[in-house]
């Protein structure tokens, strides 16, 4: 019996230990959760994670779920995963945690796109600045280059049209260094080949970046010296398939219109303009009320053209849809989308088709990534796109020119019967008449890009040498078929006995659609083939590499020769970079190629860099000051670039022959003999070269949580293909040969300024971009001129000169005592400045005046704050130091008499005998060309500068226990704007169209609503 209970004792005695450790067992927490990236909201799977103090810990599953136990819900959970900040979350009590983790702000093992390959982010001594991909997916915008004003440091973008399917902004890097801006543009490259970035689709996008220096564009050779875009698109993670569904639906409305003057105020204007030049009235009391009150718009007609061709709203919508994931054997990523929107002109009901403006897009992009062996890589990427649009018969220009062109009192869009209405003639004139009784046009392109590359690691040989070889073959067609008509046309001549209109018809057209068609296109392939080299040596890194490369681009709806011939480019790249100690790094770029478009003798040049870094943060006598500036780097580079995109002619190194008229003789001239000449002289031309030099400072302050990146920047271009000003007439050659004769020197600034920062659950990230750059004309081989103030030479690209606006005359007297101004001069006229001195007002007094149409600042600042499931994020994008010159009807009124024009609504805002305002917007009225009032002076001169809140957006991120019971990854729905607010002294129209009146399609702000879901 004792034994027994003896046994039960040591039975007891081994169970205590199992109780208690059941009894903590039962006292511990289940914590779960969700791991993100802060950036883009994507989970991150094999996350480590322990519990501060211990070394119990877990990992993320592949969608970044997690659970864990805890003993106490005050613990604290240790985040950590590569490339990523450790975030440490207090538990606080809570039994659900969804953590963000940020990107490290430094990480010397990053790489990042440079020129023909990647390096490390540390070692970068070039001149370049990247986008987050993020930061430029604003939806719906269906164009890419509409996205980068203001975002990246060193980017100079314009927009002049909002035309759905045709409002490409014109982008430079650093501005303009050559005389011919459309030839100033920048070489793009997507995954690594020339091609066209504007249909691309931004949530393709895995990194955006542009090179800006030689030390970054020499290997491009005599393509790099507009700076280069380098774009690489998405390939998929190792991984479950992970699906990605985003949609926005939207309204459109424009920016700002034109406002036009009524009828009345027309003709009342108009009668001014008359009398105030001592002729008589054209229009009576009776007629302008008649106009004023509306009695009879048959006969007395008042039209705001811009109403009658605009609606108020439009729509947009977007649709994309992304799929990627793989093993370590294979990878893919896959995605197409679709965008749509339909423009905000009218249409008539009545007619049997359709004349809104509108366009439409399907992208498609497959990237598949192969392992066949372990040293092995092989990727096949294709992309395209297939685009519709639709126009009215009539160009958009056309009617926005002629919505100036008609007054508002000749006529009615059309009549009660439904008859057209135009002035007497045979050419239409009427807007309305052009934008839906003339048929229609449907515009289809279609782009296909397909590329392969092969990439081998060659360690077993030598470590660290790798092999890559990538063709390419692209294609793109276009076709616009044009269905169009003309209609019938009538005016009315009064009304009979009856009451009832009577008419006169002024054109009989072509009531049946005709049919036309216009194609083009091309056809490029693309060869690459390079050796890589990196390999350390202790602190010693040394890398290089050597590139061949041959891109070949055929036009295949040529309408001559030459355009039919193949544009061609040919030649070697190649590197060499030394590091030490990660403190000191050299590089040395060259590129040594040519194009087709010079002698076969001097087709090819050799382009060399220079560029030097020093991480002035990693010597041991910055240390004290380590805590204040965690990271400081200085670069320099310097070296040559070229360009071959020569305007006026290919092949100048070839002489061209012409027809000429020839001869005649006999008595009455009756035998004539035509015969040939020279067209174009032969030229030994060659490339533009770009002197290149640049200093950088890269900065990271307040714990890593401020980036500042700062360059400065000079370039000398020479050898800029423009015809011998300098050839004297009396040679007898009147069609100037071209030359290599022009030079051009551009110098600034740019920066960027980063700010991420976390306090509790609230998140904030701040960032400004600004780009500063003047352009001199160094020499333009124009003659000397025969005044200093009258020279190009030391002044801008394009500089304009016209006369110098002193104010507004206030008497006869004042006129009489100033310089003589040809023609009626009157108080309330321009008065101009004598410059030369000699009396007289003429071309001796131009003089230079206004910054231009390009702007030399170029700025960008945004925020995105976060707390909890909300996040709101705006941009803000801007411009100085440009200028708008106005000119055309509407803006000079009556300049091509009273039949002709129409005007601005600030029309009251004028000089008169009555209000002799020395500050008015229009100086005296008058009826043609009677003085130099209209011609080019700095009066018509208006500040462009601006500032626009380019993006807006507010998004609400789905609860994580709600998106674990929808068993998907995460999700949130944004309510985004586009072009939300204008910020301008100039209210005219829309800033950014630049010059001239304002006639084209307006800018237009766009409002969505969307979700995003990702399974």
């Amino acid at each position: 019996m004792r034994n027994r209970v003896n046994k039960y004792n040591k039975l007891f005695l081994l169970l205590i230990p199992l109780l208690l450790l059941s009894v903590e067992s039962f006292a511990q927490n289940s914590i779960s959760g969700r791991v993100l990236d802060a950036e883009t909201s994507e989970s991150l799977p094999g996350v480590n994670i322990l519990i501060k103090g211990t070394s119990t810990g877990t990992a993320t599953d592949a969608n970044g779920d997690f659970e864990i136990a805890v003993k106490s819900l005050q613990d604290t959970l240790v985040f950590s995963y590569i490339g990523f900040e450790t975030a440490i979350v207090p538990i606080d009590g809570e039994t659900t945690l969804d953590v963000e983790l940020h990107a490290e702000a430094l990480t010397g093992e990053e790489l990042v796109v440079v020129g023909y390959g990647r390096q490390k982010k540390e070692s970068v001594v070039g001149s370049q600045a990247t986008i987050e991909p993020s930061k430029i997916q604003s939806a719906p915008v269906r164009n890419l280059s509409t996205s980068l004003a203001g975002k990246v440091a060193g980017i100079v973008s314009v927009q002049r049209s909002g035309t759905p399917g045709f409002d490409n902004a014109e982008i430079w890097i650093r501005g303009i260094s050559t005389f011919d801006q459309n030839l100033s543009h920048p070489l793009v490259l997507v995954d690594g080949v020339p091609r066209d970035f504007n249909d691309i689709d931004p949530e393709d996008i895995e990194s955006f970046s542009i090179l800006k220096d030689a030390s970054a564009t020499a290997v491009y050779g005599v393509r790099g010296a507009n700076g280069v875009i380098l774009i690489n698109t998405k390939t998929g993670n190792i991984g479950k398939p992970k699906v990605k569904v985003r949609y926005n639906e939207g309204i459109t409305s424009f920016t700002r219109l034109p406002d036009f003057a009524d009828g009345a105020t027309f003709m009342e204007m108009s009668n001014e303009a008359l009398t105030t030049r001592g002729s008589t009235p054209r229009y009576s009391e009776e007629e302008i009320e008649k106009t004023r009150t509306g009695v009879d718009p048959m006969l007395y007609a008042d039209v705001d053209w811009y109403d009658e061709l605009f609606n108020k709203t439009g729509q947009s919508r977007q649709f994309n849809l992304h799929l990627n994931g793989g093993s370590e054997l294979a990878s893919y990523y896959v995605s197409t989308s679709y965008f749509n929107e339909v423009g905000l002109f009218k249409t008539d009901e009545l007619t049997r088709y359709n004349s809104q403006i509108s366009t439409t897009r399907y992208n498609m992009t497959s990237n598949l990534v192969l392992n066949p062996t372990k040293t092995t890589e092989l990727k096949l990427g294709i992309q395209g796109y297939l685009s519709t649009g639709n126009f009215p018969g009539t160009d958009g220009g056309t009617i926005y020119n002629n919505a100036f062109f008609t007054t508002p009192v000749i006529h009615p869009p059309k009549y009660p019967d439904d008859r057209i209405a135009n002035q007497t003639g045979g050419v239409l004139r009427n807007p309305y008449a052009m934008l839906t009784q003339t048929g229609y046009r449907t515009n289809a392109r279609n782009q296909i890009y397909s590329n392969m590359r092969i990439t081998q690691d060659l360690g077993m040989v030598v470590e660290g040498l790798n092999f890559s070889g990538m063709f390419s073959y692209d294609a793109y067609n276009f076709s616009s078929d044009r269905r169009e008509k003309s209609p019938d046309t009538y005016i009315v001549t009064g009304r009979d006995a009856e009451d009832e209109l009577t008419f006169s018809q002024t054109y009989i057209g072509q009531e049946y659609l005709g049919f036309s068609r216009v194609n083009n296109g091309t056809r490029s392939t693309y060869l690459e083939l390079s050796l890589d080299y990196n390999n350390d040596f202790g602190n010693h890194n040394v890398g290089g590499m050597l590139l061949f490369n041959q891109s070949d681009r055929t036009q295949t709806h040529s309408n001559d020769f030459i355009s039919s011939l193949p544009y061609r480019y040919r030649g070697l790249a190649g590197r060499s970079t030394y590091s030490y100690d990660k403190r000191y790094y050299l590089e040395f770029n060259f590129g040594y190629n040519g194009s087709e478009n010079f002698h076969p003798d001097e087709r090819y040049g050799f382009f060399p860099s220079l560029g030097a870094g020093w991480t002035i943060s990693n010597e041991q006598f910055f240390q004290p000051v380590k805590k204040a500036i965690q990271y400081a780097k200085i670069r320099f580079s310097h070296g040559l670039v070229g360009s071959s995109e020569l305007s006026g002619r290919r092949f100048a190194y070839l002489a061209t022959v012409a027809n000429a008229s020839g001869y005649t003789f006999g008595s009455n001239l009756s035998n004539s003999y035509s015969g040939v000449t020279i067209g174009e002289y032969a030229s030994d031309v060659t490339w533009e070269t770009s002197e290149k030099t640049n200093i950088g400072l890269d900065l990271w302050i307040l714990n890593n949580s401020v980036n500042l990146q700062v360059d400065a920047f000079r370039e000398y271009r020479s050898g800029i293909f423009l015809r011998r000003g300098s050839l004297p007439r009396y040679t007898g050659i009147l069609n100037t040969p071209y030359g290599n004769v022009g030079i051009v020197e551009n110098k600034g600034i740019d920066g960027s300024l980063k700010y991420t920062g976390k306090v509790g659950n609230f998140r904030f990230e701040a960032l400004a971009n600004a780009n500063y750059n003047r352009n001199l004309v160094v020499r333009d081989d124009l003659p000397p001129w025969e005044h200093p103030w009258l020279e190009r030479e030391g002044r801008k690209v394009g500089q304009r000169f016209g006369y110098v606006a002193l104010g507004l005359f206030e008497s006869e007297e004042e006129i009489a005592n100033s310089p003589v101004q040809s023609g009626d001069v009157r108080p309330g006229d321009i008065k101009f400045k004598d410059v030369s001195g000699d009396g007289v007002i003429n071309d001796d007094d131009l003089y230079p005046i206004g910054y231009g149409s390009i702007p030399e600042w170029t700025y960008g600042f945004g925020f995105t704050a976060g707390y909890k499931s909300f996040t709101v994020s705006t941009f803000f994008q801007g411009v100085g130091n440009v200028d708008i010159y106005l000119s055309g009807e509407g803006l000079q009124p009556f300049h091509e008499g009273l039949s002709r024009g129409n005007l601005y609504s600030n029309i009251e805002d004028r000089w008169t005998e009555e209000n002799p305002d020395p500050t008015a917007f229009y100086p005296r009225l008058m009826v043609g060309s009677l003085n130099q009032n209209y011609r080019q002076n700095s009066w018509w001169v208006r500040n462009g500068r601006y500032l626009r809140l380019k993006n807006a957006q507010i998004t609400y991120s789905f609860p994580s226990q709600l998106v674990r019971r929808l068993q998907i990854r995460n999700a949130n729905v944004f309510l985004s704007g586009v072009n939300v607010l204008t910020f301008s002294d100039f209210k005219l129209w829309d800033v950014e169209l630049g010059d001239g009146r304002g006639a084209d399609y307006p800018h237009t702000s766009t409002y969505s609503l969307g979700i995003e879901i990702n399974f």
